[in-house]
């Protein structure tokens, strides 16, 4: 699936939630204690199988939608990369010779039919050029760009990438000491809502080798959902990769004059992934955190509500219970206005 072509259909689930929220409203029920209680049992014992693959395969078709090649540059072509690398651009011609499948749009061309290049090294020495990268026509305008993955006078890789606020890649050894790289790709933006996630990569045998996509930052408040909610994530070790995450979730104290929002959940977490013996991939160990795959993927804006409530059940019930009357009503209006859209639907 298209980066882009993924955007339109989150932007469509969006709109038609908020439409479904939106519709009708003097027709909106109010059901009773009893009733939200059982709508909450309902939703905690239903197996998320369903929304855990569909979302993964959101991501993934994102993180494996990437160009593997195998073509080799000559010396003499491979000595004039690194001239034009450090000097910032390149002939048209002869970016178009050495690039396989290079996209890109006229308006990037500059003085003499050159485009602007920039080089990344993964090497402590900058000027290596054993692994690294050239991305392609970046000037600061344009939200996506080509960026092509040597090794050695080797391309490897071409992957598209859409960062929209400028291309942050970030590399360092794993555990078995190989380059891992990795970079943030947009999924939506706008005011009060947006969605990242690091995409993770890794040099193996002359081939760059997808190995997790992890969230980097997601937030999505009123008027877009009946919730707000926020998440960000940074990488705070390497060997082995750990990523702390930050997180709240926010329901609306409707008992308050101002409407004033209420934490449901405000925490902070780390995870540590370890690289997965057979397939080489990282995988999350949620052992001893406050996380768990099920709870992540209900962050991301394509997520179904009943996913959030499906993850948090326990928390649910506990707070519930609790002495807090405010966290309860809070509660229970939250879940009236889902079961109202959902009815509506």
């Amino acid at each position: 699936m298209k980066t882009t072509a993924l955007f339109i259909i989150l932007l469509f689930g969006l709109t038609a939630c908020t439409q479904g929220q939106s519709e009708n409203p003097t027709e909106t029920i109010s059901y009773s204690e009893s009733e939200l209680i059982a709508f909450l049992n309902s939703i905690g014992q239903l197996k998320p199988d369903a929304w855990i693959k569909e979302l993964t395969f959101e991501v993934d078709s994102v993180l494996y939608n990437q160009t593997t090649l195998n073509h080799e540059l000559t010396d003499s072509d491979f000595e004039k990369l690194k001239i034009a690398a450090k000097e910032g651009i390149i002939d048209i011609d002869f970016v178009k010779r050495i690039f396989p499948k290079l996209e890109f749009d006229t308006l990037l061309l500059i003085a003499d039919d050159k485009l602007p290049i920039e080089f990344y090294s993964f090497d402590k020495n900058k000027n290596n050029f054993k692994e690294f990268a050239i991305l392609i026509g970046y000037n600061g305008f344009f939200w996506n760009n080509d960026v092509y993955f040597f090794n050695g006078k080797k391309v490897i890789a071409k992957h598209d990438i859409y960062h929209r606020y400028g291309l942050e890649l970030k590399h360092f050894k794993d555990e078995n000491n190989k380059t891992v790289i990795y970079y943030s790709v947009n999924y939506q933006s706008g005011t009060g809502i947006w969605w990242h996630q690091f995409n993770f990569y890794r040099y193996n045998n002359e081939q760059l080798t997808p190995i997790l996509t992890e969230i980097k930052n997601i937030n999505l408040r009123p008027p877009w959902h009946l919730r707000a909610y926020w998440i960000e994530s940074e990488v705070v070790n390497e060997r082995p990769l750990q990523l702390k995450f930050v997180y709240y979730n926010q329901f609306y104290d409707i008992s308050a004059l101002d409407y004033s929002i209420i934490d449901f959940i405000n925490d902070s977490t780390i995870v540590t992934y370890r690289i997965d013996a057979e397939s080489g991939k990282f995988s999350p160990d949620f052992n001893g955190t406050k996380q768990n795959r099920n709870k992540l993927l209900s962050y991301f804006h394509s997520a179904d509500e009943s996913l959030f409530i499906n993850a948090h059940y326990d928390l649910f019930k506990r707070k519930l219970n609790g002495n807090d009357p405010i966290m309860r009503n809070a509660i229970l209006n939250y879940l009236n206005e889902l079961k109202n859209v959902l009815e509506n639907r």
